[in-house]
């Protein structure tokens, strides 16, 4: 069965980006990226929001890939082989084949796409996550941990309601990074 879930990479407090807005603190190695790679390749949509979508169309056609470790180059067909939805009311004429441009992320389009998917949804951006999880339509959340405290920047996880979890799965790596994958469980939805 499909499950919509969530793949953050955040920092030990909670945080996407540092108090420039930059993301590069959570640069993966080669050990971490197979692992990804892995994740990933059940992935037959991605959801994205604005600014997600900004920073993954550099996957469309990476500029350095020749010089790039072979598991990155390896994620490059993952990713152009999964389908976008990117929500936006800016955006347009991206490729049909590759993206679809939604105006704004409802649950009856979300449940939609998730009926007709051949695999899992993957949900990029926190407002998205948060919406999915106040539809009451996010199945899964799987956390990649990066060891750094950046003390400022954007939290991930802001004004989400109280969502009970089940672990799944842990796995650490050499880097220090921790993956740890949940079940939503419950989730208080605010009446």
């Amino acid at each position: 069965m499909t499950q919509i879930i969530d793949f953050p990479f955040i920092s030990l407090d909670g945080r996407i980006n540092d108090r420039d807005g930059k993301i590069d603190f959570h640069t993966p190695d080669e050990e971490i990226m197979e692992y990804v790679n892995e994740r990933h390749s059940a992935f037959s949509n991605h959801i994205y929001d604005e600014s997600t979508y900004e920073i993954m169309k550099y996957w469309e056609n990476p500029p350095e890939m020749d010089s790039m470790p072979e598991v990155f180059q390896e994620y490059t067909p993952l990713w152009q082989k999964t389908h976008k939805t990117v929500i936006s009311k800016k955006l347009s004429g991206l490729d049909p084949a590759q993206y679809t441009v939604w105006p704004e992320f409802t649950a009856d389009a979300l449940s939609e796409l998730k009926k007709n998917a051949s695999g899992d949804i993957m949900i990029g951006g926190s407002d998205l996550t948060i919406a999915a999880l106040n539809f009451g339509l996010l199945d899964r959340i799987d956390l990649m941990t990066v060891p750094v405290i950046l003390g400022g920047g954007e939290l991930f996880y802001e004004e989400i309601p109280r969502t009970e979890l089940k672990l799944l799965e842990t796995r650490s790596f050499k880097k220090g990074w921790i993956f740890s994958s949940y079940e939503v469980q419950n989730i208080n939805l605010k009446k």
